[in-house]
């Protein structure tokens, strides 16, 4: 059974969300996301993307480091790595991508784990062992984004399996999306379905951080179904913890966010 509200109706849930992150160090708080400039475009196009670090959507408030750092596309099985390049000025790494063939591809994005934890003296990077005056668990923090672009006529490839640890997969062809009405999307944890909270938005919904346009929850076979209000750039974003024992850390923070367009 599906459970799904706009956030205007829910907004004792909303505060509490905030409040959350308002007690965590901004950077925690930041979503890692994979931004084009065009998501659609015909097929030989030169397309440049920026990799940024946002918590209101979809504008870089902070550059992710350089050597945490990895983007590719995905076109069928062929997997590019690509070249970033950091921009202090749009606190963004930079990169182009060049869409040869027709069809759907995925960029995939990679922020590899940082580790966190509070101190006395404040959050402090680095895990437990190393620091002094911890006062709560220390949390590595693992991101992951898939970010869709199209080239000339549509194919499959928007509902292509990448395998990353946690993964949204669409089950509908954006191209096909009409406004009010429901994608459906699949999340996959460690290659199983999983059921958890989906929250999702839109470039421009909002200039308040962390607020998201819509909330829902997973069937029990990880299926999500989210109402599109709005053409745009979306953006559907999930998280999970695990609990670590033996690590330098106490918990394994994951997130993954998928970006696509609706016209």
């Amino acid at each position: 059974m599906f459970k799904t509200c706009k956030f205007k109706t829910y907004n004792f849930f909303l505060f509490s969300l905030i409040s959350c992150f308002v007690c965590l160090p901004s950077v925690l708080a930041h979503e890692f996301i994979i931004k084009p400039v065009l998501m659609s475009v015909e097929p030989g196009e030169k397309v440049p993307f920026s990799v940024i670090s946002a918590h209101v959507f979809m504008v870089s408030q902070e550059m992710e480091p350089a050597d945490k750092v990895e983007v590719s596309m995905i076109k069928g099985d062929a997997v590019t790595p690509l070249k970033l390049t950091s921009n202090p000025i749009l606190m963004s790494q930079d990169g182009i991508v060049l869409c040869k063939e027709h069809g759907y591809s995925i960029l995939a994005g990679h922020r590899k784990g940082m580790i966190w934890t509070q101190t006395t003296q404040g959050y402090k990077q680095g895990g437990k062992k190393g620091l002094k005056n911890v006062v709560s668990a220390s949390k590595k923090y693992e991101k992951f984004c898939k970010t869709i672009i199209r080239a000339g006529k549509a194919d499959n490839g928007y509902g292509k399996i990448i395998n990353d640890k946690l993964e949204i997969v669409p089950l509908t062809d954006p191209g096909t999306v009409k406004i009010n009405t429901e994608m459906e999307f699949k999340i996959i944890y460690d290659g199983k379905p999983f059921s958890t909270d989906v929250f999702a938005t839109y470039d421009g919904f909002s200039a308040n951080p962390n607020t998201y346009a819509y909330f829902t929850q997973c069937n029990s076979q990880g299926i999500a179904k989210v109402k599109i209000t709005h053409p745009g750039n979306w953006m559907v974003r999930i998280q999970t913890e695990s609990k670590q024992a033996g690590q330098d850390y106490d918990i394994h923070v994951m997130r993954a966010i998928l970006v696509f367009e609706v016209k």
